[in-house]
């Protein structure tokens, strides 16, 4: 009996696998519809992104993809909906470096998911930041904001497009620094940061540059520094963090799949995100929005998760003394 057993369990799994590899080898099939989860509101870098990107990869493949925004809570809303969907690549999701990651450590995120549910795909991109302020700002430069909050703390309210995003480390490491205090509002996307500013609800912004640079060249903003450290083209004469001692970096974004998606199934996207991405037309019309594009291997992207990964980990240590374990 338990050798019949043995062999009746043997063949389902042979027949599993076959089947498995039959649905990867047939991936995508022409026609059908792939979901596109951004977890941030229409009209922001990513929703850009995705509506830019989507087109390319239909003509190939001849699917028809549908972007759906799911926003709220740092990209957990989006990870969620992803992980209901069958593991069979036809949802794929956007995914914010340490915004992610942020979900999963932070134990009052409460996510119902862990980085073993995640299998990060490709990079997309990797644009700085820039932090901006009204052109009617009294504050003229970076140093004017960093005196003033060091005056005056919390009396600079300074916005993010998320309450668990980069911005975060990078206040954090400047108030530690320069002895400066914001008071921080964050907000569930980049274009409702942007009405946050614009409005006087805030004073300083970080954003990524393509949200910021119609409000640049309409002369409403101006830019007081730009993240990493390398001067941006389109923002001259702006000083890069690194030149004014800031430690402000950029993760990118790129492209996750659920956990169990078919190995062969994720190499196929990866394969196809590096074709988008090396498209022509494509290149030039991101580059007109001050959006770099940039791809990387699931092995690669999987990397800059791990160094995301460890810095969300030292930020939870310091604010909340404890953090959810990476498994």
């Amino acid at each position: 009996m338990k050798l019949r057993q043995f062999f009746k369990c043997f063949g389902m799994l042979t027949i599993s696998l076959a089947t498995g590899h039959a649905i990867a080898a047939d991936f995508p099939e022409k026609g059908k519809r792939i979901n596109l989860l951004v977890p941030f509101g229409a009209g922001g870098q990513i929703d850009i992104m995705a509506r830019a990107m989507a087109p390319v990869w239909d003509k190939k493949w001849g699917t028809q993809t549908i972007v759906l925004n799911k926003t709220g809570a740092s990209g957990q809303i989006a990870l969620s909906e992803l992980l209901r969907q069958p593991n069979d690549g036809y949802t794929i999701a956007f995914t914010q470096g340490f915004d992610a990651q942020m979900t999963y450590l932070n134990t009052e995120a409460n996510a119902p998911y862990s980085r073993s549910n995640l299998i990060p795909v490709a990079m997309t991109q990797r644009t700085p930041a820039v932090w901006i302020v009204k052109s009617d700002s009294p504050y003229r430069s970076m140093k004017d904001v960093l005196e003033a909050a060091k005056a005056n703390p919390e009396k600079i309210n300074f916005g993010s497009p998320s309450s668990r995003g980069p911005a975060v480390i990078y206040a954090e490491n400047i108030q530690n620094k320069f002895g400066a205090k914001f008071n921080h509002i964050p907000f569930n996307d980049g274009p409702s940061m942007m009405n946050g500013l614009m409005g006087g609800h805030i004073d300083l912004g970080m954003i990524n540059a393509t949200t910021a640079l119609p409000f640049f060249n309409s002369g409403k903003i101006r830019v007081v520094m730009i993240s990493g450290d390398k001067p941006f083209k389109f923002f001259p004469d702006v000083p890069t963090a690194n030149s004014l001692g800031v430690d402000a970096s950029s993760f990118g974004t790129g492209l996750t799949l659920a956990a169990g998606t078919a190995p062969a199934i994720v190499s196929k996207w990866s394969a196809m995100i590096k074709e988008v991405l090396d498209d022509q037309d494509l290149k030039q019309k991101m580059d007109a929005m001050a959006l770099i594009l940039e791809y990387s291997t699931p092995e690669q992207y999987s990397e800059l998760w791990n160094r995301a990964e460890e810095e969300a980990t030292k930020y939870l240590m310091k604010v909340n003394g404890k953090v959810r374990p990476i498994k």
